[in-house]
C-alpha cells in the first residue's frame, strides 16, 4: 500500500476521547494500513529471537547429535559454552527490545497522526537516544524483579522458621503451607499485572515527550491512573486475538508437517539416515519461523495498541497537544 493511501486510510488520530471499541478499532486499523511497516519494525526483534534460539538449538545439537548417532546415552552436563550461550540471551535480546520498543511506539504513534515514516526513521529516532531507553527497560523491570524477589526472600525464611521452631513435628503442618503457597503465588502474579499497567505507557511517553526514564515511568503512573480496567481489557483483546493468530500458524504448520511425515514414510525415509535428520531439521527451521511470525505480529499489535492507548489518555488527561508537537518535531 503507498505511503498516502495509508494515511487515507487510517486518517489523523481521534479528537476526542475514544471508548474501548473506538480504540480496538483504532488499533485494526493502524495495523492494517501500516501492516508491512509495523511487520518490518518487529522483524529486528524476532531476527534476533530467531537467531537465540538457532544458535541455541545448534549448540545442542553439536552436543547431543553424536551420541544420538552412535546410539549412546548423552552426556550429564552441557559444556561451559552452552551455559554461557543461555545466559547471554539475558543480556542481548533486551538490547534488542529496547531498540524496537521506542522505534515501534514513534512509528505507531505517527501513524496515528497521519504520517507515515520509514523504518530507517523510526530505528533512528531509537538509536539516538537508546541508553535512555534501556534504562527504561531495566527501571520496569527492576520494579518487578526486586519486590518479587524480596517476596521470595520472605517466604522461603518464613517457611523455614516454623521447620527450626517445631523440629521433626513441622511435617505434620506443612500442608497447610500449600493454600499459602498458592495465594502468595496469585498475589505476585496480581502485583506483576499492576506493575506492567501502571508503565505500559512508558515507552510511548519516553518518545513523544521526549522524557528520561524515571520522569516517563510517573508520567505513565498519572496518564494510566484511572484507566488500568480499559487498559488491561484492550490488551486482553488483543493478546486473545494474536493468540489465535498464533494458533492458526501453527495448525498450518501441523498440517504441512503431517504431509511431509507421510511423505516421508512413502519415501522409505528410514530412522537416523541422514534424510531423516535434516527433515528434522527441516522442521525445527520451519517452527522456528513460524513462531517469528507469530511474535512479530503480536509486537506490532501491542505497540499499536498501547500508542493508540496513550494518544486517547494523554488527550483525557490534558496533554496531547504537547505530544503532537514533539512528535512532529521527531518525525
Amino acid at each position: 500500500m503507498s505511503e498516502i493511501n495509508a494515511a487515507a486510510f487510517s486518517g489523523p488520530a481521534q479528537q476526542g476521547p475514544m471508548s474501548f471499541g473506538l480504540i480496538f478499532d483504532r488499533t485494526f486499523r493502524l495495523m492494517r494500513a501500516h501492516f508491512r511497516l509495523f511487520f518490518g519494525i518487529a522483524a529486528v526483534p524476532s531476527a534476533a529471537i530467531f537467531l537465540v534460539f538457532s544458535l541455541i538449538l545448534g549448540a545442542m545439537l553439536c552436543v547431543v547429535g553424536p551420541h544420538i548417532a552412535d546410539k549412546t546415552a548423552p552426556p550429564a552436563f552441557f559444556p561451559y559454552y552452552f551455559i554461557a550461550i543461555i545466559f547471554g540471551t539475558y543480556v542481548i535480546l533486551p538490547l534488542f527490545y529496547a531498540l524496537y520498543l521506542p522505534a515501534a511506539c514513534h512509528a505507531a504513534m505517527q501513524a496515528d497522526h497521519g504520517v507515515t515514516i520509514s523504518f530507517k526513521q523510526a530505528y533512528s529516532v531509537a538509536w539516538r537516544r537508546f541508553g535512555r531507553y534501556l534504562w527504561l527497560m531495566i527501571l520496569c523491570a527492576l520494579f518487578i524483579i526486586v519486590p518479587v524477589l524480596a517476596c521470595f526472600v520472605v517466604a522461603g525464611l518464613g517457611a523455614l522458621l516454623p521447620h527450626f521452631a517445631l523440629g521433626s513435628s513441622f511435617s505434620n503442618y506443612a500442608v497447610l503451607l500449600i493454600p499459602l503457597v498458592i495465594l502468595f503465588y496469585i498475589a505476585l502474579l496480581v502485583y506483576s499485572i499492576l506493575i506492567a499497567l501502571r508503565f505500559s505507557l512508558a515507552y510511548p511517553v519516553a518518545v513523544a515527550e521526549g522524557m528520561p526514564a524515571w520522569a516517563s515511568l510517573k508520567r505513565s503512573g498519572q496518564l494510566t491512573k484511572g484507566a488500568m480496567g480499559r487498559i488491561f481489557l484492550v490488551l486482553l483483546v488483543v493478546y486473545a486475538l494474536t493468540y489465535l493468530v498464533t494458533l492458526v500458524c501453527m495448525a498450518v504448520f501441523c498440517v504441512v508437517g503431517a504431509m511431509g511425515f507421510l511423505v516421508a514414510i512413502l519415501a522409505h525415509v528410514t530412522q537416523g539416515s541422514h534424510t531423516f535428520y535434516f527433515l528434522i531439521g527441516l522442521g525445527v527451521l520451519g517452527y522456528l519461523l513460524i513462531m517469528a511470525v507469530s511474535v512479530m505480529f503480536s509486537y506490532a499489535a501491542f505497540t499499536t495498541a498501547l500508542s493508540v492507548i496513550y494518544h486517547d489518555q494523554a488527550l483525557r488527561k490534558g496533554g496531547l497537544q504537547a505530544a503532537t508537537g514533539q512528535a512532529g518535531v521527531s518525525a
